[in-house]
């Protein structure tokens, strides 16, 4: 099966996930989770890093992302789906089968959409692979980004660091919206929120994706159980109000610190995010040095929590695999088969 891809991108927690579940609801769309062990997968096989297929398989039922597909295989039936010198042909192989388990009444389905945010870091890379693929940006405030990211286990945990992230991730998508010049559409979150139909209407447009109604509920993805907490609003009607909470979730003192990182305050003003203050704020120098030790300290304390929660991922994955199998052998689409 052959898909015409799109690839969503941006800064983490600006609605890459909202997008994708919304598109994903149509009958002509498969939406599949993070793709991110896709990205090192490509790599890992320019660089021949797989004496075979076999190793290729255990490598992936060993990536936590892969995991979180909930694939049921074997690494034999996984090797099968591999071809060390085709790229392309392998990720198709992979998304082929992630549909046929999850999504077995959509076999008319001709568009794949990946909502990883760092697709854009790969940019190059997906693009010698589909040349044919359209790519979406979805910018959010900043300062909701913070409001949002700034308690998780993982990225930024003050305001100072997220704005660094921030930044520096919105730079690589402008540098992707100049290199794709129309083949990348810029969507802001706070519009989709707001202007739900007349979004993804033009959405639909750009990505040929016929237009339904349905598509303003959501509902088209599969969460993986690791992520179903932070994405606890996804699959739900859209709010506009989560576009302005970011307000009464920073404090004057963390406003201030997102808005003192010079690109930041640049980068806010040019995408028509208003600030606070006409220049940036000025930080001491202790200040700053304070908020990389707090950023480095949580990071440490969050990382083996991360890593525990990826081992579990994985073997519960493992765990599942007969019922999961038993549940493919089911479905009248692979009968058909």
């Amino acid at each position: 099966m052959n898909f015409r891809p799109v690839f969503i991108a941006g800064c983490d927690r600006s609605g890459t996930t909202l997008l994708g579940d919304l598109l994903g609801t149509s009958r002509w769309s498969i939406v599949t989770p993070e793709s991110q062990f896709m990205h090192d997968l490509v790599i890992r096989l320019g660089l021949k890093s797989f004496d075979n297929a076999f190793q290729a398989a255990i490598w992936l039922q060993e990536h936590f992302r892969f995991a979180a597909w909930g694939m049921p295989m074997s690494p034999q039936e996984l090797a099968e789906l591999i071809d060390l010198h085709d790229p392309r042909s392998t990720i198709e192989n992979l998304v082929s089968r992630y549909a046929r388990i999850n999504h077995p009444d959509k076999q008319s389905a001709d568009i794949w959409i990946d909502h990883t945010p760092d697709n854009f870091k790969y940019q190059t890379m997906l693009k010698r692979l589909f040349p044919e693929a359209r790519f979406i940006h979805i910018v959010r405030d900043g300062r909701a980004v913070c409001a949002s990211i700034k308690s998780l286990e993982w990225g930024p945990n003050n305001a100072y660091m997220a704005s660094r992230h921030w930044a520096t991730r919105l730079q690589e998508a402008l540098a992707v919206e100049i290199a794709e010049d129309g083949n990348c559409l810029r969507v802001r979150f706070e519009d989709l929120l707001e202007m739900p139909e007349k979004e993804i209407m033009r959405i639909c447009q750009f990505i040929d994706l016929p237009y339904e109604t349905a598509l303003l509920e959501g509902g088209g993805l599969h969460l993986p159980a690791f992520t179903k907490n932070q994405h606890r609003l996804v699959g739900r009607s859209i709010d506009p109000s989560r576009a302005a909470s970011w307000q009464r979730k920073l404090s004057t003192s963390e406003i201030r610190d997102f808005e003192s990182y010079p690109l930041t305050h640049t980068l806010l003003n040019r995408l028509g995010y208003k600030t606070l203050s006409q220049s940036p704020p000025s930080l001491s120098r202790c200040h700053v040095l304070k908020c990389y030790v707090h950023d480095f300290f949580r990071y440490m304390l969050n990382r083996s929590k991360h890593k525990r929660m990826e081992m579990k991922a994985i073997l519960a994955n493992k765990h599942r695999m007969p019922a999961l199998m038993a549940r493919v052998a089911d479905n009248p689409f692979n009968q058909a088969k």
